[in-house]
């Protein structure tokens, strides 16, 4: 992805930060799951909710909206869209609602 800052009301995951919420994503996603098994990297976080756009192993994106619930979801919570390239993952931020 871009370096260039996200539009409110998402805002760029690093470091610490990043890694909470893809520990988290890592506990919540289950066998089952349709991103069970794929290496997630937090990239931006939705300041109005608890979506997070994750960058995925297999190159492509997923918006991953987290319950927190600090154990495996049944499938297929937690809700995910997923999205092919950047350009994808730009519409559905643009087009994100709470």
């Amino acid at each position: 992805m871009s370096s260039a800052d996200f539009r409110e009301p998402w805002f760029r995951l690093e470091g610490e930060s990043a890694r909470t919420f893809e520990q988290e994503a890592a506990t919540e996603i289950a066998a089952g799951h349709e991103l069970h098994g794929l290496a997630l990297a937090a990239v931006a976080k939705c300041e109005g909710c608890d979506s997070v756009v994750f960058r995925l192993s297999d190159d492509t994106f997923a918006i991953v909206h987290l319950s927190w619930i600090r154990k495996p979801e049944a499938p297929p919570w937690p809700r995910t869209t997923r999205l092919g390239g950047f350009i994808a993952v730009e519409m559905a931020m643009d087009q994100h609602e709470h």
